[in-house]
């Protein structure tokens, strides 16, 4: 296997390694069988269950096992819900990392499934499992020889992205910084709060347990408190919280998808920004239906409803956005991810992450009307998964990014059917069309790349030739020598040269092309860093720092001409706010309401329930209003159309 090949696999499990160096090591004898159940709270998405094995260190998904032991995942309807499901939609349990050489490995499913399915491991050392349509969603497990000290790990540990895979030695710096990544994933506690009543301290700690020795290569027993602190540091300054100068057009909406409410036993809900006095204006959390880890939202032409997906339930939630009263709420399949309008017909498109298409509904206002279902995948291949498509400016094509068969499909809107489908990188989650539909860009997870796909001449540039496709590094791009610009120079094993993670853009997610086509802009989750990308060149141009877990990213109007990126992030309660124009941060917004009030005291013009725990934690989808996208923005209400700038409501004659 060549160099580049050897870090994508590497880099393909950076955020997931972690789930491994804490624990007691159970009495046991070989036979015994420790039990996860899929859940959808914050954290806890892969629970140890039944006391055996099982391992609580600020993580419920740790388990320490003897060899011979078996391993058993109960995704819902299964026995070890007794008969309550703790999940309402379909998982994988998937190899992502094991000892070198361990039996049985590695350990995969061709579909999300509901049920149980269980796998036995012999082989001393760490082993982590991952949903592919969730990928936060871990369980580890160590299998530990007690005639050696301290926990094993093994001497390497393989890393596996679907058809790749490599061997790294525990000792280096990649498993140390993912160790980092999973006290904080795993503990909500350990999530960065910029909310001063609660965090008064302003500081970013991360809470290790102290005391636990880990056996690693060359068999060196480290305490891991010790280790990770003298690496990393601890008890950071947060970015400080800073209101953009110029107001923007209209409100924002965000997913925190972690928040939790006093009436529901799901999490989430959906908080609106007001882009002229940047403070929280509404939440809608929906308890009378128990919305469930609200995902990603879109508009209708008017701007006057919001269509909310639910990814671990099977629904799609539309609600006024004035009022944020509930209009229905309707089954369209398993785990629905993201949703967008066709710009010619005003019909809603839902892609299900769990499934093998994307679902097509007419007018949602005023009936529940099922139009078809667009299958992403030719009859007989496994399910694609897809899950953030994106459509053209004329309503003609769709793209979908698959998550489970390592492609992408393009698809003719008119007639259903599929054109072309590319491979791209591993575990594609995103993607976004150029205003004038010329190619489009494709976010790969687990590579940290982004691939470039033409829909019909060659348009992705490489140098000075036009090509067809094209991989865009964001992470290795210095430590390859590649054509990018040397922005990032991470060594998998020794660590970075310098200046670190900071300057880097591992596991890249929401992947939009702003309205002009002039910039792709990535959040990228692993490194808390927003990626940008020249359109004209396809070249890694600027990386900006983020907050922990950054996701999701979409364009709105600034005020007086040109756009802001509003950027999410999964563990961290603020929304940061990126002037194209400049391609600097213009500021960084709290999420946070206290009650019914903004945290500048003005009564909230909307909210169902209060807030319990993960204030404005989650942030995942963004949805600026209004739509200011090639196709989308010549359909708005004159009230809108007058808040903007002609080039505003023009981004790209050409296409239109």
């Amino acid at each position: 296997m060549n160099k580049r090949c050897m870090l994508r696999s590497v880099l393909g499990a950076i955020a997931l390694l972690a789930w491994s160096l804490v624990g007691i090591v159970p009495a046991s004898q070989a036979g015994n069988t420790v039990n996860f159940i899929a859940t959808d709270e914050p954290g806890s998405w892969f629970k140890c269950v039944g006391g055996y094995g099982c391992v609580n260190a600020g993580s419920q998904s740790l388990a320490v096992i003897a060899p011979g032991d078996t391993v058993q995942i109960d995704n819902g309807q299964g026995i070890n819900n007794s008969g309550t499901d703790t999940t309402n939609t379909v998982h994988t349990f998937t190899s992502l990392l094991y000892p070198t050489g361990a039996l049985h490995m590695p350990f995969d499913q061709p579909s999300a499934f509901r049920g149980t399915r269980n796998i036995q491991l012999t082989t001393p050392g760490l082993y982590v499992f991952v949903c592919k349509l969730h990928p936060f969603m871990l369980a580890a497990t160590i299998v530990n020889d007690t005639s050696t000290d301290g926990l094993d790990l093994g001497e390497a540990i393989t890393l596996i992205s679907y058809n790749q895979t490599v061997s790294i030695p525990t000792s280096s710096d990649l498993a140390t910084r993912l160790l980092r990544t999973f006290f904080l994933i795993t503990n909500a506690a350990n999530y960065q709060d910029h909310n001063s009543v609660t965090n008064p301290s302003g500081k970013f700690n991360i809470a290790y347990p102290a005391g636990v020795p880990v056996r690693i290569t060359g068999g060196a027993v480290l305490d891991l408190k010790t280790t990770l602190e003298a690496r990393y540091g601890n008890n950071l300054d947060l970015a400080q919280l800073s209101d953009p100068a110029k107001p923007g057009v209209g409100e924002i909406w965000i997913d925190a998808e972690y928040e939790k409410t006093k009436h529901k036993t799901k999490p989430g809900t959906a908080i609106a920004v007001d882009a002229n006095t940047w403070k929280v204006s509404k939440r809608v959390s929906l308890p009378n239906i128990n919305m469930n880890n609200p995902h990603n939202m879109w508009t209708d032409r008017n701007q006057l409803v919001i269509y909310q997906t639910q990814w671990f339930g099977n629904d799609l939630s539309v609600f006024n956005r004035i009022t944020g009263n509930l209009i229905r709420n309707i089954p369209v399949g398993h785990a629905p991810a993201h949703v967008m309008t066709r710009v010619d017909t005003d019909q809603v498109h839902v892609s299900l992450n769990g499934d093998d298409a994307v679902i097509e509904l007419n007018s949602l206002i005023h009936g529940n009307s099922f139009s078809r279902r667009i299958f992403t995948q030719f009859p007989g291949e496994n399910p694609a998964q897809p899950h953030a498509h994106w459509m053209s400016f004329d309503g003609k094509t769709m793209v979908t990014p698959n998550s489970n068969t390592n492609d992408s499909t393009r698809i003719d809107l008119v007639s259903g059917d599929i054109k072309a489908k590319t491979p791209t990188g591993t575990l594609p989650i995103a993607s976004s069309m150029m205003p004038d539909a010329s190619k489009y860009y494709v976010s790969n997870y687990l590579d940290s790349t982004i691939t470039c796909i033409s829909i019909k001449a060659p348009a992705c540039n490489d140098g000075a030739n036009k090509v067809q496709k094209k991989n865009i590094d964001l992470l290795l791009a210095g430590f390859l020598g590649g054509g990018n610009p040397p922005l990032s120079n991470y060594d998998p094993i020794a660590g970075f040269n310098a200046p670190g993670m900071t300057q880097s853009g591992a596991l890249p997610i929401q992947t939009p092309v702003s309205p002009d086509g002039k910039y792709v802009i990535s959040a990228n989750t692993l490194s808390g860093t927003i990626s940008v990308i020249d359109t004209k060149t396809d070249t890694l141009v600027k990386i900006l720092p983020c907050s922990a877990g950054c996701h999701g990213v979409n364009f709105g109007a600034k005020k007086g001409g040109g756009y802001y990126a509003y950027v999410s992030s999964k563990f961290s309660n603020d929304l940061i706010v990126v002037d194209v124009s400049t391609l600097t941060i213009a500021g960084r917004v709290l999420l946070v309401a206290q009650g019914d009030l903004n945290h500048d005291g003005k009564l909230l013009s909307f909210s169902d329930d209060s807030v319990t725990a993960y204030a404005g934690m989650g942030g995942q989808g963004v949805l600026p209003i209004p739509l200011v996208y090639n196709g989308w923005v010549q359909n708005l209400p004159v009230f809108w159309k007058i808040q903007l700038t002609q080039e505003q409501r023009h981004p790209f004659p050409s296409a239109e």
